[in-house]
Parts: C-alpha cells; sequence; structure tokens
C-alpha cells in the first residue's frame, strides 16, 4: 500500500526533503510517494536578500530563484506530485489536508504522513522571505529595487538580524561614500536582540557607523509611517520618533523599509496545534504533539528561535528517523539542543561581519568567509537541487 507523504512548504526546509525522501528515502522504501505543497513555483533563495535588494548588479537572479518543477523533473511521475497551492486547512483527525490551489478551486489530500514546513513570512509583504505567490515576490524584490535606486535618504525600521545586514548593506553600496544618508531605527539602545552578547552587538553597532549608516537607538518610529503594502506612501516622509525617555524628534526619510515583524505561516492548523504566537507546538521528536505522523520542522514550529541556522539541524536530525520511522511508526531518537546556546552569524557590508558561537565573538573575518562573502549563492543551486546543506552533503 503506497504510503503518501505530503510536505508543506518549498523553502530552506521543503526542498532538500522532498528530494532526500525521492533520491535517499525511496531507494530503501519503494512504496513512498511525496507530494510536495507550495503556492510558489520558485525555491527562493532568501538568505541574500538583503544584498541582490540593496545592490542588484552584485547577485545575478538566477542564483537566488530556481524553478521547482525544474528541480523535480528528474524524479518518475507516480513517485512525486508538485502541488501549486497554499495549505488551507489541515485535519489530522482523517489524515488529510486542504488545499487552495492558485489556479483556483481546493482539493483535499490524504496522507499517511504529513511534514509542516510552511516557514513564516514579513508582515506588510516585505521580500525578505516569500510572498503569497512567486509572482508577488519578484514585484516586491523589483519595486522595492527602483525605490531604493531613486531615494537619497532611506530610513531602515527594526535592527535584528535582517535589518542590520540590511542597513550594512545599504552602507556598503551608498553610505560610506556618501551617496545616500542610511539610518537604521532600533527600538532598544543597541542593534540585534538582548539575548545576543553585549560585546556582539555594540560591534554590529560600530561596523555599521563605519559604513557611514546612522544608528538611532532606544527609539520608536510613532508618526509618519504608511502601510507597507502601499510602497508609494513610504516615500517623503518626515518621521516622527519616540525615544524611551519620551522625548521626541523628526528625520527626513526618501523610503522607509520595514525589517520586522515575522509571522508564522501556520493559520491553515487547528487551534489547537498553536500556540499564543501562533508557531505550532512541537515536541522532543519534532512532532506535533498528540498527532505520531504529524512532523513540524523550521519557522513553523515553537521549539526553537526562528532563524535559519536552526532549521538545517532539526532537518538533518528529521531525516536521520526516516527509515526507522516508516519501519515502525516511531522516532527512535529525541532531537537534542541547547536552549540556552547562542548560535549566530550576520554579514554586515561586504567584507565584515560579527556573530556569537556560544560564549565566544568569532573574528570578523570568519563571519565574512563563512557567510558574508556570497550569503550562500556559492552553493544556492546545489541546495534548490537537493545536493547539499549550508553544511555540506545531507546524511
Amino acid at each position: 500500500m503506497t504510503k503518501t507523504i505530503v510536505v508543506l512548504g518549498a523553502g530552506l526546509v521543503g526542498i532538500p526533503l522532498a528530494h532526500y525522501l525521492l533520491s535517499r528515502t525511496a531507494s530503501k522504501h519503494s512504496d513512498i510517494r511525496v507530494v510536495l505543497v507550495s503556492p510558489n513555483e520558485e525555491f527562493y533563495w532568501k538568505l541574500a536578500s538583503v544584498r541582490f535588494i540593496a545592490a542588484p548588479a552584485l547577485i545575478p537572479e538566477e542564483k537566488y530563484l530556481f524553478s521547482i518543477a525544474k528541480e523535480f523533473a528528474k524524479y518518475p511521475k507516480d513517485k512525486f506530485e508538485f502541488v501549486l497551492g497554499k495549505a488551507q486547512a489541515l485535519d489530522p483527525a482523517t489524515n488529510s489536508v486542504t488545499v487552495a490551489l492558485n489556479d483556483g478551486g481546493a482539493r483535499t489530500i490524504d496522507y499517511h504522513t504529513v511534514v509542516i514546513a510552511t516557514g513564516s513570512r514579513y508582515r506588510e509583504n516585505m521580500p525578505w522571505k516569500d510572498l503569497d505567490t512567486s509572482q508577488q515576490t519578484r514585484a516586491a524584490i523589483a519595486r522595492l529595487q527602483q525605490d531604493i535606486k531613486a531615494a537619497k535618504s532611506i530610513v531602515v525600521a527594526g535592527a535584528g538580524v535582517t535589518g542590520v545586514e540590511f542597513a550594512g548593506e545599504l552602507g556598503s553600496e551608498f553610505a560610506k561614500d556618501g551617496k545616500k544618508n542610511i539610518t537604521i531605527v532600533s527600538t532598544d539602545s543597541l542593534p540585534l536582540e538582548s539575548r545576543i552578547m553585549e560585546s556582539v552587538r555594540k560591534t554590529a553597532k560600530h561596523e555599521l557607523e563605519k559604513l557611514g549608516v546612522k544608528f538611532v537607538g532606544g527609539a520608536r518610529i510613532t508618526g509618519g509611517t504608511a502601510d507597507g503594502e502601499q510602497q508609494q506612501q513610504q516615500k517623503n516622509k518626515t518621521l516622527e520618533l519616540t525615544k524611551t525617555d519620551g522625548t521626541t524628534q523628526t528625520i527626513r526619510a526618501d523610503l522607509v523599509i520595514p525589517t520586522y515583524g515575522v509571522v508564522p505561516n501556520t493559520e491553515f492548523a487547528p487551534e489547537s496545534m498553536r500556540d499564543d504566537s501562533g508557531q505550532l507546538r512541537q515536541d522532543k521528536y519534532l512532532r506535533a504533539p498528540g498527532y505520531d505522523n504529524v512532523f513540524v520542522l523550521g519557522d513553523a514550529g515553537n521549539l526553537q528561535t526562528s532563524q535559519a541556522a536552526n532549521s538545517e539541524p532539526q532537518l538533518r536530525h528529521f531525516m536521520k528517523q526516516l527509515d526507522a520511522y516508516l519501519q515502525t511508526g516511531k522516532v527512535a531518537e529525541e532531537y537534542k539542543f541547547d536552549a540556552n546556546k547562542v548560535m549566530i552569524g550576520l554579514t554586515i557590508g561586504r567584507d565584515r561581519g560579527t556573530g556569537q558561537m556560544g560564549s565566544m565573538k568569532p573574528w570578523s573575518w570568519v563571519v565574512w568567509a563563512l557567510k558574508g562573502r556570497h550569503i550562500g549563492t556559492n552553493y544556492s543551486a546545489a541546495y534548490a537541487a537537493g545536493l547539499k546543506g549550508s553544511n555540506g552533503a545531507w546524511p
């Protein structure tokens, strides 16, 4: 009897997992069939978005957008199906998921196992991650690139990893040579999250300022901004900033670019499966509690902080459990990680970076060599083809 494995999401987890099931797992389990569900026709290497949005000439499109149909054309049609649509309703009681198809209508797919890898999205339709369709993602990228080209003064709203990396790219491209005024606004006195070491946060601020980026900390934009979905309304604004002490100041910006507000793509799941933030609960085996055949990987789950560096270890662990699971219905090993250990690397401009590895801060050149030099575009094609991850070949 055929075991249909449905993979919801075709991002950094879904794409390599579907490849792995078809190229590796299927050789030992000839009864499996893989159905990949996504509203996006293309795999989007979003990790490099901070660079190719700021400086389009540096990274060609073929290094960050890949046709999913072409990447999976090598697999037998009776073993693989790509459903272009968005998960609409998961019913774990009946082992089925209803998909709203891109071309209209809906389809219900029965499964033996479902893997939820739908990831997350940014508010205000910002293309730091996939939008609802590849066409929308492409349009948002092109629009933002054009707006940046036309602007003389740009405010980056939010100083998390995306905000810092993007401001650094804008600094490298424009601010350090005085071509444009770049400002980054943070609600905290330093950039990045408070869980990150203060020395790392201070380094990030210093590196941004070396690139000519003005850092405004302890402030929130409280006036003059517009809905990010209306890009034209973000131009030519006098922004009101409210400091933590209650004082206000104004700055002028031709363009305001938000980099905050990540939302998990989990609305299709029963409310009982979600926590207060909207993420899906995960147990120590990466399953949805109470459902032995529902697995959650990556940003959609609440086990770890939402970042790509956490998604790949989860995926690698799950890959290693597939044989035993398909034979017995049980996962042999728990997924283990140190919840208090911070592992992060971020680029700040073209040739600098900082980060944290547990209690250590790596040298800038190490972060540049491992991440900043290419931001993964040196292996993004191999990733899309299922050949390797950021840490080498799949297990």
